[in-house]
């Protein structure tokens, strides 16, 4: 019974890998270095740092109601664990008509914005959008940031026209402020 604890206890410390924990900004150091993260390591938020960008922000911006709900996730890919924020919203006329709405979408749906990395340098995050009108032109990646108390957001889409496919016959109209926008947390 003993060289069956003793046997099964080694193969459960022989199967387990040692998690690396680095804080959430250095991601991009990897990236901007060209330095392949190594396995095991998880991108983690160990400062706070993604905090303030957590809840719903509301703004109005060319004649539209936006509604941003910001919520923290841990992702796996391959043997890598990154903390992101992803953002579901709500976009509608002043009369109330529903543009677009990714509220109730999964975590896993392309339409459901996802963070990428943080850069504490410039004091903004950025993430990456996929639109309905993805193919077309409806993506880029999403700036936010902060005002000092925490309030107010600054949100803004750079567009990605580089990846627009050939079927398109024109590109498509961007849902999300191309110039930034105020937001005021709620």
């Amino acid at each position: 019974m003993k060289t069956i604890i003793i046997l099964s206890l080694m193969i459960v410390s022989l199967s387990c890998k040692a998690q690396q924990i680095v804080p959430l900004e250095k991601a991009i150091e990897y990236r901007d270095s060209d330095i392949e993260i190594p396995d095991g390591t998880y991108l983690k938020v160990v400062n706070g740092l993604l905090n303030k960008y957590l809840g719903i922000w509301k703004g109005t911006y060319n004649n539209k109601n936006y509604v941003f709900i910001i919520t923290k996730t841990k992702k796996d890919f391959l043997e890598i664990s990154k903390d992101k924020l992803l953002v579901r919203y709500l976009i509608t006329t002043p009369t109330g008509s529903i543009l677009e709405d990714t509220r109730n979408l999964p975590d896993t749906n392309p339409l459901v914005i996802e963070g990428d990395y943080i850069s504490k340098s410039k004091g903004y995050y950025t993430l990456n959008y996929f639109g309905q009108n993805s193919k077309c032109g409806q993506s880029g990646v999403v700036f936010i940031s902060t005002t000092k108390d925490n309030k107010q957001m600054k949100l803004s889409l750079s567009p990605n026209q580089g990846f627009i496919n050939n079927k398109c016959s024109k590109i498509a109209d961007q849902i999300l402020p191309t110039t930034s926008m105020n937001l005021t947390k709620q």
